[in-house]
Formats: structure tokens, sequence, C-alpha cells
């Protein structure tokens, strides 16, 4: 597997870390991948990358975060490793309807979104490290044709 690209940021303890994020993915994302395959991802390593700052360190820490992009023919594995707090979300369960919006556990309803776009998500600890590995299929030219 090549890795098109693999850029290791630090982030604060500031969810505005995500634009500079967003923007890197949609970087990338132009030409190389279809609209969809781009905003699954970017939405998922959005989600992720939150999940991280929120749960992963106290209000002091500074937590160091890999994103890695990795392309294998049709198949795009996305990799997110940190030094943060255990934080499996692969045990999350999946939420139940809320009663209202503002009851939504944000959160939770991150990870859910995660799962019903990527193809597998897969968790491990590691060396100190999270590493959260997600995975996306890019639709072939005729299946593309098609829809």
């Amino acid at each position: 597997m090549a890795i098109l690209e693999s850029r290791r940021l630090v982030l604060r303890n500031d969810l505005a870390e995500l634009e500079r994020l967003a923007g890197w993915i949609e970087g990338w994302a132009q030409h190389r991948v279809s609209a969809d395959v781009s905003f699954a991802i970017q939405l998922c390593l959005e989600e992720a990358v939150a999940n991280v700052i929120m749960y992963g360190a106290g209000s002091d820490d500074r937590l160091e975060i890999a994103v890695e992009l990795e392309r294998n023919g049709g198949t795009l594995t996305v990799r997110v490793i940190d030094n943060g707090r255990q934080f499996d979300p692969t045990l999350v369960p999946s939420p139940t309807p809320p009663a209202s919006l503002a009851d939504a556990p944000v959160g939770n309803v991150g990870i859910h979104l995660m799962r019903s776009f990527a193809g597998s998500m897969h968790y491990e600890r590691r060396d100190e490290r999270n590493r959260l590995t997600l995975r996306f299929r890019e639709p072939d030219a005729a299946s593309r044709q098609a829809g």
C-alpha cells in the first residue's frame, strides 16, 4: 500500500482545528476521489478528531494527532493516531433516537455517522496510542455511471 499523504498535526483542545483539517482533506481529495467518497472521508475524519479533542485530553493537555491516507486499488484507508486517553469508539453503542435534538448525545451520534459512512471501523491501543482505522471503497467507473 502506498501512502498518498501523511501529515502529523499538533492540535489544541480547540474544535477550530477542524477547519484546518477540512481544508487539508478538500485539497487532497480534488481529482483523486469521487465527491461522495471525499465527503464521507471528511465527515468521518472531522468526527474522529472531534471525539479525540472532546474525550481524549484534559483541559491543559496537548494532543498529537496523526492523520494518514492510503490507497490500495479502490480501497482508501484512513488512520487517526493520537496520544490521548484510551477511548475506543467501536464500543460506543448505537444511539437511541433522542426525544429532541437538545437531548442528542453529540459524540455518540458522530460515532454512529462514522459507522454509517465507512465500510469498516477498527480500533486498537498500541504503544500508548489510540489507532482508529476507517476503510472506504471508491466505486468503480461502471457503478458510478450506472448510479
